[in-house]
């Protein structure tokens, strides 16, 4: 095994990048360092117990170039029988079609989406990208000139969701001398001895000025991202553990306001970041300034407010909820399902409903009732058919203890859950009485008398 090799299967290893029995597909676009990716995987092949596929993207930008590198890369994977894919996208008609992206952005949104469809197609676990630590410098450089966190210097990582980056130890320099050695073939990307764009820009200039005050730079920031990646993993494991308490509906993030006012600051301004980031269209986090004003707005302000982070991509209290959304806040209801008979049960989202007939000794109390998720009702109140519906604006009930009717939605309101009425359902009886507005209140029509032989049992809780 070739030495360079070697140091691969060591970081492969020590990062945990690659499970035996994976299918990986390798992004090639037939410049030097994909070239020595795919080499390198292919002679590792056997030793990580791995099979390959190749995929090769021209983004219809150069009218020279993309035809002879996807021939190159095809015979290459044809000698080694590795399966290849080829496709040709239009880089500038999707941005027409996307306004607002620059044109490296869109092609790196062209180009993932690419790969991750021939992911789908070979059912292949990962995608192996030949960025090294020349790159993860750039990178970081761009990120800190432009105000970045922490999310942004540990970026370009080892491992991030579904691709791995095994050369991301190694200077440029290690990989050209590997190709040299090796004889793998490559071609040059002639873009990349263009100032045009910023990155070329930091790689032609900014870097070998800064390479002059320290010749190892490389080296040194590699460090720094080490650094940083320590404590941003810290970070991001309570950011999951506060994820996994969110509840998303219709593409709508929400949580009690009093879990996340008892975070530390920095995991609620990672947090935010994180959903804006999927909410977003184009994946990218909000500014300090913006996820800074959310936080003040939470610890501060217990009325109702909406704040926009980007486009439009907002945060909104209302009662005891915080919801993260897209555009208005608008959640999908029930289709309305007609109760004809006993027992009933539906299925809504994560929750399951249930009606069911019950006989009552006299005397005998049910210690599981709530008045919200398990109540009772007076079979004699349960004139069907019955009605499973979303609430109306105009809709009233009796809460339980009380003798007049109230709006339901101001029923809501002092409970905090206003914010959900598109979502919040009510059980009406044929004779248009609302008897339940479930996981909310029973209302007083509902109350079982003592001697009450028959009643009828409402249930919501989790599937």
């Amino acid at each position: 095994m070739d030495q360079f090799e070697f140091e691969v299967l060591d970081f492969i290893e020590k990062w945990h990048l690659i499970k035996r029995d994976q299918k990986i597909l390798v992004a090639v676009s037939g410049g030097k360092d994909s070239m020595a990716l795919l080499n390198i995987l292919i002679n590792l092949k056997t030793e990580l117990g791995i099979e390959l596929f190749v995929a090769n993207l021209d983004h219809g930008l150069r009218k020279k170039g993309p035809a002879e590198e996807a021939r190159m890369i095809e015979d290459f994977c044809r000698e080694r029988s590795v399966p290849f894919f080829h496709e040709k996208r239009d880089v500038r008609d999707f941005m027409k079609k996307k306004r607002g992206l620059s044109i490296e952005s869109a092609a790196r949104e062209v180009r993932y989406g690419f790969l991750r469809d021939v992911k789908s197609a070979v059912e292949a676990d990962l995608i192996a990208i030949g960025h090294n630590r020349d790159d993860l410098v750039e990178n970081i450089l761009l990120r800190l000139a432009r105000g970045t966190g922490m999310k942004g210097v540990v970026g370009l990582r080892p491992f991030s969701g579904d691709l791995i980056r095994p050369l991301l130890f190694s200077d440029m320099q290690r990989i050209i001398d590997y190709v040299t050695i090796n004889r793998v073939t490559f071609m040059e990307d002639q873009s990349n001895s263009e100032d045009d764009f910023e990155r070329n820009y930091v790689r032609l200039r900014v870097i070998p000025d800064l390479k002059k005050m320290n010749p190892a730079l490389n080296e040194a920031i590699w460090r720094f991202f080490e650094n940083i990646y320590d404590g941003y993993e810290l970070i991001h494991a309570k950011v999951e553990v506060i994820l996994n308490q969110f509840e998303l509906v219709d593409d709508v993030y929400f949580i009690e306001s009093s879990k996340l006012i008892s975070v530390e600051k920095a995991v609620v301004l990672e947090l935010a970041r994180e959903i804006v980031a999927d909410l977003s269209s184009d994946s990218y986090p909000p500014s300090r300034e913006r996820v800074i004003a959310f936080y003040n707005l939470l610890i501060s302000s217990k009325g109702r407010w909406t704040i926009e982070f980007r486009k439009d991509v907002k945060a909104s209290r209302i009662g005891k909820y915080v919801f993260f959304h897209v555009g208005e806040l608008v959640m999908r209801g029930l289709e309305e399902k007609a109760i004809e008979f006993l027992p009933f049960a539906c299925s809504y989202e994560k929750w399951q409903i249930t009606l069911e007939q019950l006989s009552k000794e006299p005397g005998e109390e049910f210690k599981k009732l709530d008045g919200a998720f398990y109540s009772v009702c007076s079979a004699d109140r349960v004139v069907l058919p019955m009605r499973l519906r979303t609430l109306n604006e105009g809709d009233t009930v009796i809460p339980f203890g009380m003798k007049r009717k109230k709006k339901a939605v101001d029923v809501l309101s002092e409970k905090g859950l206003k914010g959900f009425s598109s979502k919040i359902l009510v059980l009406e009886n044929a004779s248009g009485e609302i008897l339940w507005i479930p996981g909310v209140i029973t209302s007083e029509l509902c109350r079982v008398d003592p001697s009450s032989h028959d009643i009828v049992a409402f249930c919501l809780e989790r599937r």
